[in-house]
């Protein structure tokens, strides 16, 4: 369906509308009339696409999610110095610099986003997907993953509240900081390694350059 161009612009048109309304009303005070004046499509037109307001949020809350972490993983096996790799795919691993650099390409989306009054959602989904990816990372490497009996679920508890914690104190105070610099701070607080030893891996080592 998304592969029409006809419908990506749509789509696009959509969800863009959704994020300058919600510069004046929460999400919840938002109707599908006003997501479609704004977007210059018909009623029609939007449920042609989804069944209700609903489907439409959850839809592009996830779109927005997905386009951060479609910019922002990586192969691990170009970052853990990992001799019995069986595949050419390892498991994936988040590139702090480009993720921030992401969030600075779309950052009026974001900054709106991110504002848990407006759309509370959009962070809860965002922090589930981070940890996801976490854990992925952490169970594909299994016991080569040090975290001194620690469970999984409390530290990545950390390094996901903190990053997006930054992120959100970054874009409050009107980005003051370039994203080179807050990635360059967040991969300092996190230990960001050039290469990772595949038999002394943290879990922070999911987080790369």
């Amino acid at each position: 369906m998304k592969e029409d161009p006809r419908i990506i612009k749509t789509l696009s048109k959509l969800q863009k509308a959704f994020v300058m309304l919600l510069k004046t009303y929460d999400a919840g005070d938002i109707n599908v009339r006003q997501i479609s004046d704004e977007a210059g499509v018909t009623r029609g037109a939007f449920y042609s696409h989804f069944s209700d307001k609903k489907e439409f949020v959850n839809f592009t809350i996830n779109e927005l999610v997905g386009s951060l972490f479609n910019s922002s993983l990586k192969d691990s096996v170009g970052f853990v110095d990992e001799v019995n790799h069986k595949n050419t795919h390892g498991t994936n691993v988040l590139s702090v610099s480009n993720f921030f650099d992401k969030v600075t390409a779309d950052y009026q989306t974001y900054t709106i986003v991110l504002d848990t009054e407006k759309l509370p959602q959009f962070t809860e989904v965002l922090k589930e997907r981070l940890n996801s990816e976490i854990k992925t990372f952490a169970e594909y490497y299994g016991k080569k993953v040090k975290h001194d009996g620690f469970p999984i679920e409390v530290l990545s508890s950390y390094y996901v509240n903190g990053l997006i914690g930054m992120i959100r104190m970054w874009l409050d105070e009107g980005m003051v900081y370039t994203s080179h610099y807050m990635a360059n701070a967040a991969k300092k607080i996190l230990g960001t390694k050039i290469q990772i030893d595949s038999q002394n891996i943290d879990l922070s080592d999911f987080f790369v350059d």
